[in-house]
């Protein structure tokens, strides 16, 4: 028994003194192997941007993207759908709704690809994609792109609310920055940038009767006689949450001015005196 324990004794000794040798061999072991991994990793990632996301060929990514943007162009929604992955995490409202088959994308198509998902698809550069763990983001999240089973597809779309949709307007970020800044420019006194949120001709109605303004340089001359101190009041005191919206624009005030979007461009399309 005193020989085994001595034994024993022995053998934990042995592993005391080895076993901080061996933990420093392995450290320096996987330093060694952390940095030569290291720069091709980083390599990767330059010449590949998708590559955290799965992507080992970016062509992979590109060539896709242009495929879906195509479909998407040509109003193709048996074409877009053959590019999904079911079920498809339609997410609108803060809550998820799974489409789970072709079929059923292309019978709700409208309401999953809607104006400002398209939008935001279209004016997609793939030089400019956000790409994470998660897969790679088109627009400010509207979609999202990732390889499943070795295919690239959309697994997810996230909907905004557009309460200016029935107005014609397709981006409700978009609208929400122009009017925010058209009351910031207002009450700076910026003729200039006021000019700038204009479509031309511009309509000016003053008791029932209309004028057209063709020009900035016209808006600008005659501003103060435009944005007189009453069109500037409501346009000042309006809250976006509060506004009026139909299919001729969004209605400022009680109808001092109202915005729509003329070539793809957010702007005042006429002033009520």
């Amino acid at each position: 028994m005193k020989k085994i324990a001595f034994l024993l004794g022995l053998t934990v000794a042995a592993t005391a003194l080895t076993g901080p040798v061996w933990a420093d061999q392995k450290a320096g072991s996987t330093k060694a192997v952390s940095n030569a991994v290291a720069a091709p990793a980083a390599q990767q990632s330059i010449n590949n941007p998708y590559y955290n996301a799965g992507f080992d060929d970016p062509k992979e990514f590109t060539t896709f993207l242009a495929k879906l943007q195509k479909a998407v162009s040509d109003g193709k929604s048996k074409d877009v759908a053959e590019l999904i992955s079911y079920p498809l995490n339609l997410n609108k409202g803060g809550k998820t709704f799974p489409i789970y088959t072709k079929e059923e994308f292309v019978q709700k198509y409208d309401r999953i690809m809607t104006a400002n998902v398209r939008a935001k698809l279209l004016a997609q550069k793939p030089d400019q994609a956000f790409s994470n763990v998660n897969g790679i983001m088109i627009g400010d999240g509207e979609l999202w792109i990732s390889k499943i089973n070795n295919r690239v597809v959309v697994y997810a779309v996230n909907v905004i609310e557009n309460p200016y949709e029935v107005a014609g307007i397709e981006n409700p970020v978009a609208f929400t920055h122009f009017f925010n800044k058209l009351q910031k420019d207002v009450a700076a006194n910026n003729k200039a940038a006021v000019a700038d949120s204009i479509s031309y001709p511009l309509r000016v109605n003053t008791k029932g009767k209309s004028v057209q303004i063709k020009t900035k340089k016209e808006f600008i001359t005659k501003y103060n006689d435009i944005m007189t101190a009453k069109v500037k009041k409501k346009l000042l005191a309006q809250k976006e949450d509060k506004l009026f919206v139909n299919w001729q624009g969004v209605m400022v005030g009680d109808g001092e001015l109202w915005i729509g979007q003329v070539d793809k461009k957010i702007s005042v399309i006429a002033v009520n005196r």
